[in-house]
């Protein structure tokens, strides 16, 4: 063990440990708390039950994540073993957890015992299963620490952390590996972006399998900060959300907006809630400005806003930006904010050519935050990482993002313009679908809106715009948008409904819209 650094998070997280061993690591919504100390213990003890039941280093360990104190010690231990964790879903579909456990092929599942957990339809012949409440994790190791300790200096800090699946545009599940060397990045990113200090709280909102958790998990427990689990049956019901996160009184809130605008629209908030929290952050969505001014309006000045951008690729967030009063003058989408100290990014055009103005092109993004790559898929691999087109001396990895962004030359400045594989053509028009919900978001009796593209026998090439709202008022509806859009971008079909479908990451979610227009 070298003195003064840590080139792997499992010997990172051992000093933090120690220099915080009676602080509050996790603060449950029970009121209990556990210590720094303890969260460490829990981990070495986990660390031998998985090295006696044969996990080495690079073995992939998936985790059905309950948020419980096990839980994360699961995570730590594989970090100090140098095991790559998976957090997986425990109400996925049977059919997009096989996919996932085919692409990661644990050696061992951990999972808790709730009859609703997909693990009760899994079928695991060939891959070992471990409950949480199993007899082994009551043992007392004595030499656990030390032991730990010797094993962990194995780990290199380009070994794989984890691997988190995302979708991608085909809905097939793909498994994104990150390095222990990119999340070091990003903790010390995190720390200087938000200040952290030991005495802050995060909110731990986000499902453990939606990268938005590495910030919940990294920013807050690599920093000496204490962290509070939210159970999902607590985001569904807003009111008791926030009476529980009043009573733990958080620092920092990181959701994607939609679950900040759920709370708003549920008029679950007041003036005098949430007294402590100095920052609300939130990305994986543009955040509609109507809802923004109305969670604005309950924090005035004693809250920071802040916008983030970020591909899983390349670990959670890669550009941030302070919300300024000014922004909520206009109905445009936040900026995304100059790309993070240590990225740099890259807009290229249709042919791949560097744009060098500010024209609207692919982000490509370069840094230590970038990923290995897709677990078990050297194809997709190199389909999304590739070699610098800047950089024809050595190699350079970049991640092409499919985000179509602006690069403002005056102060670097990324806006962003849509998607790649939302880009529709149209009358011979290129037509961004977020466009349109941009200007649908910004109408005073629209709470949601999310705009599709269907082609097939019953919807024949139509823009389908699907809205939540009181009004229904088709006439003034298109009387509005025909002042912000061209006709070629006018919806062909307003759909109203009660609230949008979401993904079990509180996104809203455009393939279950296009299948429910289908049936």
């Amino acid at each position: 063990m070298l003195d003064n650094y840590q080139y792997n998070l499992g010997q990172l997280f051992h000093e933090v440990s120690l220099e915080h061993a009676n602080r509050p690591a996790i603060a449950l919504i029970d009121g209990s708390l556990m210590t720094y100390h303890d969260l460490n213990i829990i981990s070495n003890k986990i660390a031998h039950v998985l090295a006696r039941r044969g996990i080495q280093r690079h073995d992939v360990v998936a985790i059905l994540n309950d948020k419980s104190p096990i839980a994360y010690g699961m995570m730590l231990a594989c970090l100090k073993l140098g095991a790559i964790y998976s957090n997986l879903d425990p109400k996925s579909p049977i059919e997009r957890f096989e996919k996932m456990i085919a692409t990661c092929q644990p050696k061992i599942i951990c999972y808790f015992d709730d009859q609703r957990s997909v693990i009760n339809e899994y079928d695991s012949a060939g891959c070992e299963k471990l409950c949480y409440t199993s007899e082994d994790f009551n043992e007392t190791l004595e030499s656990a620490a030390s032991q730990m300790l010797e094993i962990n200096k194995y780990v290199s800090s380009n070994s794989p952390a984890y691997i988190m699946f995302t979708s991608g545009s085909t809905g097939f599940p793909k498994g994104v590996v990150i390095s222990h060397q990119n999340i070091a990045n990003f903790i010390c990113w995190s720390k200087e972006t938000y200040n952290t200090s030991p005495e802050d709280r995060f909110t731990n909102i986000n499902p453990m399998h939606f990268d938005n958790s590495v910030f919940d998990f990294y920013a807050s427990l690599f920093s000496g900060a204490s962290l509070i689990p939210v159970g999902e049956n607590l985001t569904k019901i807003p009111m008791k959300l926030i009476k529980a996160l009043n009573e733990l009184r958080p620092t920092i809130w990181f959701s994607v907006p939609s679950m900040l605008v759920f709370v708003v629209n549920m008029r679950a908030l007041k003036h005098e809630d949430l007294q402590d929290l100095r920052i609300i952050t939130f990305g994986g969505e543009g955040f509609p400005k109507n809802s923004l001014r109305k969670l604005w309006n309950f924090f005035d000045e004693r809250t920071q806003f802040v916008n983030v951008y970020g591909p899983t690729e390349c670990t959670c967030i890669c550009s941030s930006y302070v919300v300024q009063e000014s922004d909520l003058e206009n109905d445009d989408l936040l900026p995304l904010g100059p790309i993070a100290p240590n990225f740099y990014a890259q807009v290229i055009d249709e042919n791949g050519a560097i744009i060098h103005g500010e024209e609207t092109g692919e982000l490509l993004i370069g840094g230590p935050n970038v990923g290995i790559g897709y677990y078990n898929d050297l194809s997709k691999t190199q389909d999304a990482f590739i070699q610098d087109p800047a950089e024809n001396a050595h190699v350079k990895t970049v991640y092409k993002s499919g985000d179509l962004v602006r690069l403002d030359s005056t102060n670097d400045m990324l806006y962003f313009m849509g998607r790649k594989d939302n880009q529709i053509k149209r009358m011979g028009y290129r037509i961004e679908l977020e466009e349109i919900e941009n200007v649908l978001n910004t109408i005073d009796f629209i709470d949601e809106s999310a705009v599709v593209y269907v082609d097939n026998e019953k919807y024949k090439a139509k823009i389908i715009a699907n809205i939540c709202s009181p009004n229904k008022d088709e006439k003034k509806l298109k009387e509005i948008l025909i002042k912000y859009l061209p006709s070629y971008m006018i919806p062909d079909l307003y759909v109203y409904c009660d609230s949008l479908p979401k993904n079990q990451n509180g996104k809203i979610d455009r393939i279950k819209i296009k299948d429910q227009l289908n049936q």
